[in-house]
Order: structure tokens, then sequence, then C-alpha cells
């Protein structure tokens, strides 16, 4: 009940509290259950020439994670950005003091149209900026893409390498 200390005895013995963790006199941390493996916690280690091979595997795993990360920005950029550089390419290709190019679109605008379209481009440059960033990142975090990056750690132990994401425990 609520701001009432209760001791409520489920007749356990006295060598089943001694396996508990009891920190004062109302608080108990339970130990976190060992992994399920022959030889220690972490594993068995691998040998030598194991540790070697397996460390370039994660080494190339790693950067192929980082190269498809370095490949998805450019492309969320330039789609988010694309109407902004659409309006400035317009906007400087007919400008007559800039370029003034005899092309189909530009008959339809004049100097201060075109003036308008640069300014235009520039300021929605900015808020585009950010909502690319968010993007990308709102990509990382849904794909999780970032989780796919394992430690050089794993390279020493037998484990399966790409064991990752069933993995993940909180203790508290």
């Amino acid at each position: 009940m609520c701001g009432m200390d209760m001791d409520l005895d489920d007749g356990s013995s006295a060598e089943e509290e001694k396996e508990d963790l009891w920190i004062g006199d109302s608080i108990k941390m339970v130990p976190p259950p060992m992994a399920h493996s022959g030889d220690s916690v972490w594993g068995g280690r691998r040998s030598r020439c194991g540790s070697v091979l397996c460390g370039v595997a994660i080494i190339l795993w790693n950067m192929l994670v980082v190269t498809a990360c370095a490949v998805l920005l450019p492309l969320v950029f330039f789609l988010m950005l694309l109407p902004a550089v659409l309006l400035l390419y317009v906007g400087f290709l007919c400008h007559s003091r800039v370029l003034d190019d005899p092309s189909g679109i530009c008959c339809y605008l004049d100097d201060n149209s075109c003036s308008a379209l640069i300014i235009l481009g520039f300021v929605m440059m900015s808020p585009l900026v950010v909502m690319a960033s968010v993007v990308f990142c709102g990509l990382l975090q849904r794909f999780q893409i970032l989780l796919l990056i394992q430690p050089i750690t794993r390279a020493c132990y037998q484990r399966r390498l790409l064991d990752w994401v069933g993995s993940i425990d909180d203790w508290v």
C-alpha cells in the first residue's frame, strides 16, 4: 500500500535470501543472468589467425555500413534541396546581368522576377537544409543503421558475428 512498509514473508528459505543482493533495508538488486556459452561469459577465445580474419571481416563490414551512410547523406540532401537549387538555377540563368540565356522559360521572366527567384531560392535554402538533416537522421534511426556497426572486440571471442539486434538488454 502507499506509504506503508510491509514485510511479506513468502516462506522462502534463508539460503535463497543469501543469493539475492540486498542493499539497505528495502532495495533488492538481482544480478543479470550469465550468457549461455561453454567457456566464459564472453565465449571462447579465437585463435590468432581466426582473430585476424574475423577482425578484417568486421572492419570491411563497418566500412560497408559507413559507405552506405555516406551514400545516403548526399542522396537525401540532393532530393531535399532540389527545389531551392532549381529556383536559383532559373533565376541566375535568365537574369540579364548574369547569363541572359535565350531559352524558352526566360522569355516569360524579366529581371525583377529573376531576382525574386534568386532571393526565394536563398531564403528556402536554410529550412530545407534543416529538413534534410532531420530526414537523414530519421532514416538512420528508423532503419537502425548505426547499430549495424560492430565493435572490433567481437573478433577475439567465438560468437556469432552478426548478433547485435537481438542481444540488446538493459539492466537497471
